[in-house]
């Protein structure tokens, strides 16, 4: 007779693993993050990262296309439908302020040095990817700019995860542990800069 009991640590490791894994879901995921989900990324892949070292670059690479792919369709939103979608709808969210402010820094400071910035910063991009289309930015330098920014930083953490992931190993500091102190980590030090 099969053992039908499981052991939670187990399922945890083996839906961490199954993530780590799964290029389409992270691609989606980091899609959500750069369109309607303000929430940071990094909370749930570095920890996947130092992980799982061997698959950081993957891991990157999937984030990094899903990340262009949202950011594309901002900009498309923002260019087309400014005026009769994206102004009300921040309005309703109380961001038209914000909004207003970020289209003027693109046309002040310039779309690279602006949306470089915002892109590598912890502050969420979807204004900034808005309001490059509602400005009427320049479609390949917004795309140049946010591979740039968000490969710098996405490989970056690969690439660090790499060097630190097998050290982590060979301390013997078991995923179910490392995992979920990384996320809860992250999740601090990104609602303190929130607040800064």
């Amino acid at each position: 007779m099969r053992d039908t009991t499981s052991d939670p640590d187990t399922d945890a490791h083996d839906l961490l693993h199954r993530l780590a894994q799964h290029r389409t879901g992270l691609a989606a995921a980091s899609f959500a993050e750069s369109t309607v989900a303000p929430i940071p990324l990094e909370t749930v892949v570095v920890p996947l990262m130092v992980g799982h070292p061997r698959r950081a670059l993957t891991i990157a690479l999937a984030i990094w296309l899903g990340c262009l792919a949202g950011a594309a369709l901002f900009y498309g939103i923002g260019l087309w439908l400014a005026d009769p979608v994206v102004r009300p709808a921040l309005a309703a969210l109380g961001l038209e302020q914000d909004f207003a402010e970020m289209t003027d820094r693109l046309g002040t400071d310039g779309l690279f040095w602006t949306v470089f910035l915002v892109s590598f910063s912890p502050v969420p991009m979807q204004l900034a990817t808005l309001g490059a289309g509602a400005a009427g930015g320049n479609v390949v330098s917004f795309l140049a700019v946010i591979a740039l920014s968000r490969g710098l930083r996405y490989f970056g953490l690969a690439i660090l995860a790499q060097i630190v992931g097998p050290r982590i190993a060979r301390a013997g500091v078991p995923k179910r542990v490392l995992i979920p102190a990384m996320i809860g980590l992250l999740a601090v030090v990104w609602g303190i800069s929130r607040l800064v």
